[in-house]
């Protein structure tokens, strides 16, 4: 690239001496008006300089009428003349040849402030604005009378924009506060609008007709870009584009018919141009100013001109911009519950911005043994955690994890299973002395001390007999003069503390990321562990997700309801509503004015059989996918042999097993 072209391509910079609202280019595209709270310039454009040539603010006009929301140039017999839409309401037409105060006329008809105004593509003497007030006015300036020649009431709050169709001059569009957006024909101003459509959940604050004159852009607070069709009667948008900020103006590219700029209200200092083909993300960015973009218009399919609250005014080219997909990694990979790896690796050049997107990456699935899901589920189901019977229990799940080909696992309860199976016994290693036969106990604790193996050293033998005797009679003698009871225990097996065994157990499966086997463990071992909280309600949470990941709602419930830490039992007791829809249009009922269960909307009961076709004053059973149901035995009837909705609707009501 030349020098000459670096110079040409490079952003124009021009700071102003105020923060700017809008602007709008002059019909034979060497001009451009600027104009804000405090500043009302005209400014002239070469392909390299922007240079300021009239300043309409200057001298007394500091009244209210001059603090300008919006500016447009207008066209034909207007192309000398601007006019302004103000804050205090007014409208004000400015003819730049008329010598000294360029103020032609003065429009005070709107009681509030006028947002937005435009004149009608093929006469400049129609202007139409929208206005805070709520309504939408025609002035024809061909009329000597100040008076605004058509009315538009939207039946709605505040307008905030208005454009006409540039192909049927005779229609306009309109956004309003309450997020919609209407059509009206001037040729019927008597009428209500032709086609309203609910756009946008919160405020419409922009609109702009399509080249085509058949499709209408519009964006609002709720992040998003909608195209709609207002040549039919479908109430959805073709294309829907999320943005990260509110959207306060857009504008078709010209020369682009499926690509549209956009700028957002708040937060966002960048100007995006969208590819209707590719909604996800915006196909070029400008980042220049550095404070969110006012307004901004094509001088043609490459330049952009852009103002904003920084002051400045800014020319720019579309080879200046970036390319946000150019930032994107194209080689990626994630996992899902069942173990498995998507992933995709790019294939093709960036270059081209292809017509008809088509993912540029080789995408696949590998399928790992790394989670076994069909056992966790089985476990999760079948698994005992009661820690009423530890042997019972650990018997129970190791039998369980051997047939299901878990053999660490069986081994693991086993081995738990021998340690505590003593536990449940009483007196299974113990020596019961009869303190009325002393004698008799005398000779046998004797026998006892000196039945020893022979081949053990005679020395030893016989200081660990009389050691052992010794020790007895004195135990003996001590326990008969404190208590009168015939008879006495001893226990001669030395206690094993395996409890360090069992956390070394725990930390092995928690480094393996088995949650599972770690709640159940502790729940059957849970009044011989002591664990630190925070420790229990990783466990405990992690498991209970992934429960929740696989639907397996029961055995979650169950797990919730066995855990001692409150903060986790609070999960079960928070979100307890379940929202019920009208089987018919779909609408969630919030409760019935009659006291009885029937639509408020659409007034039909909400529980007649699918089968019988009568309201069903029992036990109910309905289906969470279609919202059909009826009575209990029906339902069984019917689902013994079918699996589909009995209404017809096609849907199919019975899940299946999650293990074929």
């Amino acid at each position: 690239m030349s020098d000459t072209s670096r110079r040409e391509t490079h952003p124009v910079r021009v700071r102003l001496s105020g923060a700017i609202n809008a602007l709008s280019i002059s019909p034979d595209n060497t001009s451009v008006a600027v104009a804000g709270r405090e500043i009302l310039k005209v400014l002239a454009i070469n392909k390299t300089d922007v240079t300021e040539t009239l300043n309409l603010r200057a001298g007394s006009h500091f009244s209210l009428n001059y603090s300008s929301n919006d500016v447009k140039w207008g066209n034909n017999a207007t192309k000398q003349k601007i006019a302004t839409a103000a804050t205090n309401g007014a409208i004000i037409l400015w003819d730049l040849n008329k010598i000294g105060r360029k103020t032609e006329r003065i429009i005070t008809e709107h009681s509030r402030a006028v947002n937005r105004i435009c004149f009608q593509p093929e006469n400049g003497n129609i202007l139409l604005s929208a206005s805070q007030d709520g309504t939408m006015k025609c002035w024809d300036f061909r009329d000597p009378r100040n008076g605004a020649r058509y009315r538009f009431e939207g039946k709605s709050e505040s307008v905030r924009d208005v454009q006409f169709n540039p192909v049927s001059f005779y229609e306009f569009a309109a956004a309003f506060e309450t997020g919609t957006i209407q059509k009206w024909d001037m040729r019927n101003p008597k009428a209500l609008y032709d086609k309203k459509v609910s756009a946008h959940n919160g405020p419409c604050f922009t609109v702009d007709w399509h080249p085509n004159g058949k499709l209408v852009a519009s964006g609002g607070r709720d992040k998003t870009i909608k195209v709609w069709d207002m040549t039919t009667d479908n109430r959805r948008p073709l294309y829907t584009m999320r943005t990260t900020a509110s959207v306060s103006r857009i504008q078709w590219r010209p020369g682009f018919d499926n690509e549209i700029a956009s700028c957002a209200l708040l937060t966002d200092s960048r100007i995006h141009v969208w590819d209707i083909r590719r909604v996800h993300i915006a196909k070029y960015a400008f980042d220049e100013h550095d404070s969110t973009p006012t307004g901004f218009m094509w001088l043609n399919s490459d330049e952009l001109f852009s103002v904003s609250k920084d002051k400045w005014f800014i020319r720019q080219n579309i080879k200046d911009a970036y390319r946000p997909v150019d930032l994107l990694k194209r080689n990626g990979m994630g996992w899902n519950v069942q173990g498995d790896i998507a992933f995709s690796i790019d294939k093709s050049s960036r270059l081209l911005f292809v017509k008809q997107y088509i993912p540029p990456q080789l995408c696949g699935i590998v399928h790992t043994p790394l989670f076994d899901y069909k056992s966790f589920s089985i476990f999760a189901d079948k698994y005992i955690t009661s820690s009423d019977n530890v042997q019972l229990a650990c018997d129970i799940n190791g039998e369980l994890a051997w047939k299901l080909g878990r053999y660490r696992t069986a081994q693991t309860w086993k081995i738990i299973s021998m340690f505590y199976q003593d536990d449940d016994e009483d007196g299974s290693d113990n020596i019961v002395v009869d303190t009325e036969r002393g004698e008799e106990n005398e000779d046998e604790m004797e026998n006892i001390s000196t039945s020893k193996d022979e081949g053990f050293n005679q020395d030893l033998s016989e200081q660990t007999s009389s050691y052992s005797v010794a020790e007895s009679y004195d135990t003996i003698d001590s326990l008969q003069s404190d208590t009168t009871s015939s008879s006495l225990v001893f226990n001669l097996r030395t206690s094993w503390k395996h409890e360090a065994v069992v956390m070394e157990i725990l930390d092995y499966y928690t480094e393996q990321g088995d949650v599972q086997m770690c709640v159940t463990i502790y729940l059957v071992l849970e009044k011989y562990l002591k664990i630190e909280d925070d420790r229990l309600e990783d466990w405990f949470n992690s498991y209970i997700d992934l429960l929740h990941r696989f639907k397996l709602w029961t055995a979650a419930t169950s797990i919730l309801k066995s855990c001692r830490i409150q903060s986790v039992k609070e999960r079960n007791e928070n979100s307890t509503t379940i929202n019920i829809a009208c089987n018919n249009c779909f609408k969630l009922v919030m409760g019935s004015n009659g006291g009885s269960w029937a639509c408020d909307k659409c007034h039909r009961l909400l529980n007649p059989c699918t089968i019988c076709h009568q309201t069903v004053r029992g036990l109910y059973m309905w289906c969470q996918g279609c919202n059909h149901g009826g009575h209990l035995i029906h339902m069984k009837e019917w689902f013994t042999t079918e699996t589909a909705c009995a209404t017809g609707c096609g849907h199919i009501c019975v899940l299946q097993p999650l293990f074929m």
